[in-house]
């Protein structure tokens, strides 16, 4: 059986038997046989068994595949060949003769080194001065010519591995310093048309819900692209390359059998393609880097390849903490929002379950409160308006800590009137009990607010400031209303105007409560009954009581 010895530095021989009709060398982990030789390609040379013969051939390697010290692009392989990639030699053997095979030569062309031209010229100068045969003198000129021609290739290698490096760099620099999404984008695609000469080029993200690629970059060399259109590039190759994980290359999408096929590539006559998933360090693929020329223009090469697998590992990481921080800030968004009607526990609870944002409503059961200012048209008469508003302000705020403190909603300020609802959108199993427990701390906070008037602004006048308090437990519709760009979350019944009418008939200093009220708390309180009342466009008299305290 054909086998390969593989010559490692200072290691032992490997020996390959050559059992598969295909393989691949390479510097990648998923090759036949992988090579770990800086000098060697990702995707090196290819050997092909064909009937008896064995053919190997170059993958258009950066440094070339050499049999018995001469380059070769495709080659029949004899037994005892010499076949060198990068600076590892192969060696060409029959099993069954193994014993026989002559130990190995040293590889021809040592990459890597050092190139002394100056020794060289030196050495042609000696050459002339003695008189060397003209044939040896053009051998050496050809020998210095072709090491100059090397000198100038590592050169420019040398100059392009510096840009690739700079950009790299630039690409960490966005990583911890650029968070606007789109910014960052367009600012990736451009770094990358920096190194990789495509005439086009997009970014590509999936959408989390759907898995769809959505365009959100774009770059037309020949003229403008709509980010939100298709612009002619390949579905097939970006869906294959984000659903494999894997880069999908073609020198020429037109005759590859793959892709040939497909409206885009043939109405656009896209040549050499490139497209890269974008995947982070915990394996998430968010979506493509797509580069594309038309045919006959640039084909990309491997080294094309290696770099933008690169870029696209660290641009992954740029996008994911993007993203991350676009979605905190519309977390913050989202609570900051929130917060002005919901306590801060209440808001956990929302945005830990998830409840959508969007117009509707919910039947459920809540209890509904409004208190309502008495004296405050008569105080204002008597003081600043300025000193006014801040007595208004204070007073709002003071009701609301009260409100958020038994984990209510505050619905809305009528005026100075404050209407808060117990229920909904988070319900408890006491929730007309914390109604009652928020009321009577808002009759206290009021006694504080008054006494602290008096000491900070002076206002003598303060005894006639009072509240009226009404609450009523009954079924309502509780949800957002309004438009997607402007929602409300309040509730809606009988319920509530029962609630709202209480306040209005309730005395200074007084908590009115209905029956439905009253019968889930009446262990708890200490009330008073007062006779049934007519209620504006209530029908039928309600049966109420006055809270005087908990038991």
């Amino acid at each position: 059986m054909a086998t390969f010895l593989i010559h490692r530095s200072n290691e032992e021989t490997q020996v390959v038997k050559l059992e598969k009709e295909f393989l691949t060398l390479g510097r990648l982990e998923d090759n036949d046989i992988v090579i770990d030789d800086i000098f060697v390609s990702r995707r090196h040379a290819e050997v092909i068994k064909k009937g008896n013969d064995y053919i190997i051939i170059d993958q258009k390697s950066r440094y070339g595949t050499y049999v018995n010290g001469e380059r070769i692009v495709e080659k029949k392989l004899n037994y005892g060949d010499e076949i060198q990639v990068g600076n590892t030699l192969i060696t060409f053997v029959d099993e069954k003769k193994l014993s026989a095979v002559p130990e190995h030569k040293t590889v021809v062309k040592k990459f890597g080194d050092i190139i002394d031209i100056e020794k060289r010229i030196d050495e042609l100068k000696s050459a002339i001065f003695r008189g060397e045969k003209k044939e040896r003198l053009i051998k050496t000129t050809e020998e210095i010519r072709q090491l100059v021609s090397d000198y100038r290739r590592r050169l420019a290698e040398a100059e392009r591995a510096r840009e690739i490096a700079s950009t790299l760099c630039e690409v960490g620099k966005v990583i911890n310093f650029v968070f606007d999404l789109n910014v960052l984008l367009n600012l990736l695609m451009d770094l990358a048309l920096r190194i990789i000469p495509a005439k086009r080029g997009f970014i590509m993200l999936g959408d989390e819900d759907t898995r769809e690629l959505k365009i959100k970059v774009a770059r037309n060399m020949g003229g403008e692209i709509d980010p939100k259109k298709s612009s002619g590039i390949s579905q097939t190759i970006a869906r294959e390359a984000f659903n494999t994980r894997n880069i999908i290359t073609t020198e020429d999408a037109i005759k590859d059998g793959r892709f040939k096929t497909q409206e885009s590539v043939i109405t656009y006559a896209i040549g050499s393609v490139v497209c890269v998933p974008l995947i982070t360090k915990e394996k998430k693929v968010l979506g493509v880097i797509y580069l594309d020329n038309p045919v006959g223009f640039y084909k990309f090469t491997e080294d094309d390849i290696q770099f933008i697998e690169s870029f696209a590992s660290q641009s992954a990481v740029a996008i994911e903490n993007a993203q991350l921080y676009e979605k905190v800030k519309k977390e913050e968004r989202t609570t900051e929002r929130l917060q002005r009607f919901f306590s801060p526990e209440v808001v956990k609870k929302i945005i830990c379950e998830e409840r959508a944002i969007k117009p509707g409503g919910e039947h459920c059961i809540a209890t509904i409160l409004f208190c309502d200012i008495r004296g405050y048209t008569s105080l204002t008469e008597k003081i600043d308006t300025v000193i006014a508003l801040e007595i208004l302000n204070e007073f709002l705020s003071s009701m609301t800590e009260e409100v958020f403190f038994y984990e209510g909603t505050l619905d809305k300020y009528i005026g100075d009137c404050v209407m808060a609802i117990f229920g909904a959108p988070v319900a408890h199993a006491d929730d007309p009990l914390r109604a009652i427990k928020c009321a009577l701390g808002m009759k206290r906070r009021v006694e504080e607010l008054k006494k602290r008037w008096q000491e900070r602004l002076k206002i003598q006048d303060v005894a006639s400031f009072e509240i009226g308090i009404g609450i009523n437990t009954g079924e309502v519709i509780a949800g957002n209303v309004g438009s997607e760009k402007r929602l409300e979350y309040t509730v809606v019944s009988s319920a509530v105007n029962i609630a709202s009418r209480l306040e209005d008939i309730a005395n200074p200093g007084q908590i009115l409560i209905t029956n439905s009220t009253y019968e889930q708390v009446k262990e708890h309180i200490k009330a008073r009954t007062l006779p049934p009342v007519k209620l504006k466009n209530i029908s039928q008299p309600v049966a109420i009581y006055e809270v005087l305290g908990l038991i």
